[in-house]
């Protein structure tokens, strides 16, 4: 069998397709911020948004909340940690390795709009939540022409 380190096709795809749509959502992960690097992993993630707040869910197994390190600055939420190999399995050879092991990265634009002092970060089961509070927008007000 033959050890395979490099990047398949499917995931050179899906990080150019990940790049395609950067720029018609509000959050992106971008080339200056590691995302082509393909020696690093990028971990899946899920975002849906209501009136009142954004709600990111990123899938992370196999790790301890401790290597987990959640940032925001000038409107930019990143996310970075690493899954380390165990010591014992780095002695085995492999036949399919097919789980990321290494350092990840994902950054997210964030609008103007949001209550950066409540960001909240929560991680059960494999699963990074974060809830983002959105500010209260202020609506256009009528004015009666007389």
């Amino acid at each position: 069998m033959i050890k395979r380190e490099e990047p398949r096709a499917i995931d050179m795809l899906r990080k150019e397709m990940d790049h395609f749509f950067d720029d018609l959502v509000p959050f992106s992960w971008k080339k200056e911020n590691g995302g082509s690097d393909l020696r690093m992993w990028s971990p899946s993630v899920d975002i849906s948004e209501d009136d009142n707040e954004y709600l990111i869910k990123m899938d992370i197994p196999g790790m301890d909340k401790k290597d987990i390190k959640v940032n925001y600055q000038d409107g930019r939420l990143t996310v970075t940690g690493e899954r380390k190999t165990e010591s014992k399995e780095e002695k085995k050879d492999y036949i399919r390795q097919e789980r990321y092991r290494g350092s990840f990265y994902r950054s997210f634009t964030l609008t103007d709009s949001i209550k950066d002092e409540e960001i909240q970060a929560t991680f059960k089961d494999g699963v990074l939540k974060l809830v983002v509070p959105k500010t209260e927008t202020v609506k256009p007000k009528s004015i009666k022409v007389n």
